[in-house]
C-alpha cells in the first residue's frame, strides 16, 4: 500500500430544518413558474414538445440540489500518484487516476479559460472549478460581439475558481480542474517542483481555431497562447504602407509642389503677397 501524503475531503453541507423547506419551497415555486411558461408557450405556438424544455429545467434543479447537499469530494496525495474521487453519500467513486511522472503542468485556472480550445477532454472534479451557465453562454456570444461576451461574463471572468492539472495519457494531453486547499497545494508543489506554476501552453503551437480567435478577443488577457485574428503589429505595417503609398502617388501627380508649411505667419505673408499680385495684374 502507497503512503498517503496528504488528503483532502470536501464534504457536503447537508441542509436541516428551516434551511431544508426553504430550499424545497425555492424549488418547487421555481418548478411552478416553468411550468406556467412552458403552458403560456405551447398554447401560443402549438408545439407540444416545449414541455420538454419544464423537464430539463426540474433535472437541472434537482441535480444542482443534490449537488450542493450530497455530492462531496476527496483528493488523495500518494506518493507518485494523485487520486480525485466524488463522494456520494457513503458510496466514493474514482473520477481519475494521474500518475505524478505524467503530470505536465499544475496551474490556477480562471473562470472564463475554455479549456477545450486546448485540450479534447477536459474533466470537472468540482463543478465550481469550471465556467458557470452564464460564463458558457458567453463562450458561444462570443462568436458574435466580444463586446456582449464580456459584459455577459461580468467582472469574475478573471477570478480564480481553482486549479487546472494538465496530464499525458497515451499521448494526449488531458485536463482536470479541482479546487485544492492550502495544505494540498503545497504538498503538490513539493512533488512536482517546476510543474507546478508552469503554463505549458506557451511552449506549444498557437491555437487558430474561430472559437479560440473569437475568445482573444472577449477575453484578451486570459488567451495570450492564440493568434488574433489580426495582429496589432500587422495593422500599423498596414498603415504605414498605405501612408506610403499616398506620398508617392501625390508626389507623381505633382513632381514640382513642395509640401506646404504649417507654420501661420509664413501663411498669412504668402496669402498677402498674393492679394498685391492680383491688384498689380
Amino acid at each position: 500500500m502507497q503512503e498517503i501524503i496528504y488528503r483532502q475531503v470536501d464534504a457536503a453541507q447537508p441542509l436541516n430544518g428551516r434551511a431544508f423547506v426553504l430550499r424545497i419551497t425555492l424549488i418547487l415555486l421555481k418548478l411552478a413558474l416553468a411550468q406556467i411558461v412552458c403552458n403560456l408557450l405551447i398554447t401560443l405556438t402549438g408545439v407540444g414538445l416545449l414541455n420538454l424544455l419544464f423537464y430539463a429545467y426540474a433535472v437541472a434543479l434537482l441535480t444542482g440540489f443534490m449537488r450542493d447537499t450530497v455530492a462531496g469530494y476527496a483528493y488523495t496525495l500518494e506518493d507518485g500518484l494523485l487520486l480525485l474521487e466524488r463522494k456520494l453519500g457513503d458510496s466514493t467513486t474514482t473520477l481519475v487516476r494521474i500518475p505524478l511522472e505524467r503530470v505536465v503542468s499544475m496551474r490556477e485556472v480562471r473562470m472564463a479559460e475554455h479549456l477545450r480550445t486546448t485540450y479534447r477532454q477536459v474533466t470537472h472534479i468540482d463543478p465550481a472549478s469550471g465556467p458557470s451557465r452564464r460564463v458558457r453562454a458567453a463562450f458561444v456570444l462570443c462568436l458574435l460581439s466580444a463586446r456582449l461576451a464580456r459584459a455577459l461574463a461580468g467582472r469574475r471572468a478573471q477570478a480564480v475558481v481553482g486549479h487546472v492539472l494538465v496530464y499525458d495519457e497515451g499521448g494526449r494531453l488531458r485536463a482536470c480542474t479541482f479546487r485544492p486547499d492550502a495544505k494540498m497545494q503545497a504538498a503538490l508543489a513539493d512533488a512536482l517542483g517546476e510543474r507546478y506554476g508552469f503554463d505549458e501552453r506557451m511552449t506549444r503551437a498557437r491555437v487558430a481555431t474561430l472559437h479560440a480567435r473569437a475568445l482573444e478577443r472577449a477575453f484578451p488577457a486570459l488567451y495570450p497562447f492564440v493568434d488574433p485574428l489580426v495582429k496589432p503589429e500587422d495593422v500599423r505595417w498596414a498603415q504605414e504602407e498605405m501612408a506610403r503609398r499616398k506620398e508617392e502617388k501625390r508626389s507623381r501627380r505633382q513632381p514640382g509642389k513642395q509640401p506646404a508649411r504649417q507654420d501661420g505667419a509664413t501663411g498669412a505673408d504668402n496669402a498677402q503677397a498674393a492679394r498685391r499680385r492680383r491688384k498689380q495684374g
